[in-house]
């Protein structure tokens, strides 16, 4: 009777160590389903978009456009003395400058901007599960500084291609040119032919 206690418990005992297996199985795998389920509406969720531009877009899609318009209004001077990204177009300038790149640095650019705008971004970058565009003006700035800061180096680049093509569309609007003392590009005589 001993030995067969002894087999039995030995069996039940097996049966126990493959409930539990099974049980932390189900428990892993639910745990993942609640983890994608979870952040299924932080990815799919959808930005503030701004409206389509006066002229129209040669590369950027309606949404990859107002993201760079809000990280542009956010990047570039703005007030009583200064004209805004936005009444410059600068977006629509961008848009139109990157249409004419190779096509690889286009697709780079709008995939760029598809990163930048989405909420597991702000998650990660400021701790909140916001799209740039839905964001406040605060947490627009917080994120521009976290990707800025970033330790990861294609955040860092990217902030840096964002703020460049930012300011060079801004500052080359003749616009701008008298606040900043700038007469202008010169006139360069041209030749009869």
């Amino acid at each position: 009777m001993t030995e067969s206690s002894g087999a039995e418990h030995s069996v039940s005992g097996a049966g126990a160590g493959s409930s539990r297996r099974s049980l932390l199985k189900k428990g892993l795998l639910g745990g993942a389903v609640l983890l994608v389920g979870g952040s299924l509406p932080i990815l799919l969720r959808q930005g503030a978009h701004r409206a389509v531009p006066p002229r129209g877009l040669k590369l950027l899609s309606a949404a990859e456009y107002s993201v760079f318009a809000t990280a542009a209004a956010r990047l570039c001077p703005s007030g009583p003395d200064w004209p805004s990204a936005d009444a410059l177009d600068c977006a629509g300038k961008v848009d139109a400058l990157v249409a004419h790149l190779h096509p690889h640095a286009g697709r780079e650019f709008r995939q760029l901007l598809r990163v930048f705008e989405n909420a597991m971004t702000g998650l990660v970058a400021i701790g909140r599960p916001r799209t740039f565009t839905r964001s406040t003006p605060e947490e627009q700035d917080a994120r521009l500084q976290a990707w800025r800061h970033s330790r990861v180096a294609v955040f860092r680049s990217g902030y840096q291609a964002m703020k460049r093509l930012a300011h060079a569309s801004y500052y080359s609007s003749p616009e701008v040119y008298a606040r900043l003392g700038y007469p202008g590009p010169p006139v360069v005589p041209q030749e009869a032919p």
